[in-house]
């Protein structure tokens, strides 16, 4: 998490300037690491994905690691 941390960081340091005006920038990321958040692409795409929209809910410019989550809901079959 902390390579994602340090890009959302530096984007929201660096001035961003089109045509003389200054553009503020940030980020919200979702981090899933391999294996404890999924075995296969899918589930780490997917469980990033959580982490991704958790962010961007509690707040925005943010990092989310998907292991600071709740499990997903497992539906019945």
């Amino acid at each position: 998490m902390g390579a994602a941390e340090r890009l959302r960081s530096a984007l929201e340091k660096h001035r961003f300037v089109f045509e003389g005006a200054r553009i503020p920038l940030t980020a919200s990321l979702g981090v899933a690491v391999w294996p404890a958040d999924g075995k296969d692409p899918e589930a780490l795409l997917s469980a990033s994905d959580r982490a991704l929209y958790a962010a961007k809910q509690s707040g925005r410019n943010r990092v989310m690691a998907a292991s600071s989550l709740a499990p997903p809901a497992v539906e019945a079959p």
